[in-house]
Formats: C-alpha cells, sequence, structure tokens
C-alpha cells in the first residue's frame, strides 16, 4: 500500500525574541514527514511556494500557524483574497473524527485572519490548483504552546 506524502508547514521567528508555536510544533513532529517554515515576507512566501511545488508532490498539506487568544485549534475551511473565497478541499470529517476520538479541543474557523496565514494558505490552494496537484491542504490555527492544554497529545496524534 502506498504511504501517503504529507508536508507539514509553519512560520519561522519574526524577530529573535518572537515565539513560533508552529515552528516549535513542527520540531515535535517525525522527520519522516516533510517539513517547511515559510518566512514572514509577503514576496518570500510567493517564491517559496513556487520552489516548494515545483516538483514535489504531496498528498495532504497541513499548514500550522500561531493565534495567540486562543485556547484550542482552529480549523480554518476558508481562505480569501480580496472578494475571492478559496474553500479548502480537505476531508475535514476525517480530521474532526481524529480530533474527536483523541479528545483535542478544537472549532471550526472561515476566518484565517488578514496576513501571513491567510496569505500563505490561499496561495498554496491557488499554486497547486494551477499546476493540476490534487493535493488536498488545510489550515490549522494553533495557540502559544503555553495555552494549549492538549499539545502533546496532539504532537502524538500528528506522528501516528
Amino acid at each position: 500500500m502506498k504511504q501517503n506524502r504529507i508536508l507539514f508547514t509553519g512560520f519561522k521567528k519574526a524577530h529573535e525574541n518572537n515565539i513560533s508555536s508552529s515552528a516549535i510544533l513542527l520540531e515535535k513532529i517525525s522527520d519522516e514527514y516533510g517539513k517547511f517554515l515559510f518566512t514572514n515576507d509577503y514576496t518570500t512566501i510567493i517564491d517559496e511556494i513556487d520552489k516548494l511545488f515545483l516538483e514535489e508532490k504531496y498528498d495532504y498539506v497541513i499548514m500550522f500557524g500561531q493565534k495567540p487568544i486562543i485556547k484550542r485549534l482552529a480549523i480554518e475551511t476558508k481562505c480569501k483574497k480580496k472578494k475571492e473565497i478559496v474553500e479548502t478541499n480537505f476531508p475535514i470529517k476525517k480530521l474532526l473524527n481524529i480530533l474527536d476520538e483523541n479528545d483535542i479541543a478544537y472549532k471550526i474557523s472561515e476566518n484565517p485572519g488578514t496576513s501571513y496565514c491567510n496569505f500563505a494558505y490561499y496561495n498554496v490552494l491557488k499554486c497547486l490548483d494551477a499546476r493540476g496537484h490534487k493535493t488536498k491542504v488545510i489550515f490549522i490555527h494553533i495557540p502559544y504552546k503555553d495555552n494549549f492544554v492538549e499539545y502533546e497529545k496532539f504532537v502524538k496524534v500528528i506522528n501516528k
């Protein structure tokens, strides 16, 4: 049976003294999966996406970004650019079943923000679609590690 190719993404620290919950999470994810940290710069993100999906083909891309004010995962089902809204093509029910089975708190969100998270999500979906890839993509906002009670449990679920 063919093993799914999975890429996990997050964001680098914006400044030396900043925290990047997504970068910390990616450090904990098994090296058997692809991992990539986006730079916090709009132009650079476009270049990174272009290079990232030039030759590599993934079955799934699971993107993480931090949202400091939350205490549970926020599963982002949509992203937007101006008035264009793009919906995820990810099998959401399957993801929610896994989270429910492992008692990991989450909420469904249709607003991935207006900054790098939304920008990267939108551009990854558009790039893959333009190249005819069938990759399933989801963006998940995570709380700061100290605010995320189920952090270690979530890491274990990802690595299964």
